[in-house]
């Protein structure tokens, strides 16, 4: 047994720490160049999800991308971080930064996801690893008519995409303010505060946000049933290995592809998903981290 699959024991922060402190002294990181903060007025064209981000770049040009908008972060992301020069946090230790992860400060989570996935970016590109792109919206989960989807956050056009195929499908909030306005949007849909009914879902996405709010073994204990169980979002850019050893099947995240493309759509304010690539990484198609080190 491996190190990293003998710490799936360990709370899931402390299980990527390890994970990261391991790799890292094999690989020296690199030290941060730039934090990349939203613009505080989006620009023309501007989607919602993408000004929903915060990233950090490494000197070798990696990147890593987290989610600002969970509870009050991004209020307090802004008035942490928002006016000071693009130098901010130039010449930071990553692996200093990555230590907030086992914080109970939401914006030190944040800024520690993101080092963390830049970090991951930094070793894949050192050792030239690309992972498979996505197929889908859905992380590469497929979906049939019969089939039962949980969905862990509201994701509309996946709705939609639900809705069409005619599957089974049950939305999980934890804020009884979006589980009214969701209702609302969407009147056919069967949204609900109550984890337990993941019970009857036999395939299940979640976004990565599971693993800022520190709810992601929860949310796979309340769904036994689960065939596939699927991470995904632009936070989802780390390695897969503690994250396979505690059920889930399927991670999908986003790499930064264009440098230059996306930090002047970040202090634009506009879209930079044309400077990004989704992946795909299924449990079963990973070779393992010291594999892939070899």
């Amino acid at each position: 047994m491996s190190s990293i699959h003998a710490s799936s024991a360990l709370p899931i922060a402390q299980a990527l720490l390890t994970q990261t402190a391991t790799i890292a002294r094999r690989f020296l990181p690199p030290r941060v160049a730039r934090l990349h903060v939203p613009a505080l007025t989006p620009g023309p064209g501007e989607f919602a999800k993408d000004a929903s981000f915060c990233a950090i770049e490494l000197l070798d040009g990696s990147f890593g991308l987290s989610y600002i908008l969970l509870g009050d972060t991004l209020d307090a992301f802004i008035r942490r971080y928002a006016g000071s020069s693009d130098a901010r946090l130039a010449g930071a230790d990553p692996l200093q930064l990555a230590q907030g992860f086992a914080s109970t400060d939401a914006v030190a989570r944040a800024l520690a996801l993101a080092a963390i996935n830049a970090l991951t970016d930094s070793i894949w590109r050192q050792v030239g690893y690309t992972p498979p792109a996505a197929r889908n919206s859905l992380g590469d989960v497929q979906l049939l008519a019969n089939d039962h989807l949980g969905m862990i956050g509201f994701f509309p056009p996946l709705v939609r995409q639900v809705q069409a195929l005619g599957a089974r499908l049950t939305v999980l909030e934890l804020d009884e303010a979006m589980v009214r306005r969701q209702r609302e949007r969407f009147p056919g849909v069967h949204v609900t505060l109550d984890r337990g009914e993941l019970r009857a879902c036999n395939k299940v996405v979640g976004t990565s946000t599971m693993l800022l709010n520190d709810t992601l073994d929860a949310m796979l204990a309340a769904a036994p049933a689960a065939q596939a169980f699927a991470v995904i979002g632009p936070s989802a850019g780390l390695w897969p290995d503690a994250l396979f050893a505690r059920g889930v099947s399927l991670l999908g995240g986003t790499r930064i592809t264009d440098g230059a493309q996306f930090s002047d759509a970040m202090a634009a304010g506009t879209s930079w998903s044309t400077a990004a690539t989704k992946f795909a990484i299924a449990r079963g198609d990973w070779p393992g981290w010291e594999r892939l080190l070899a």
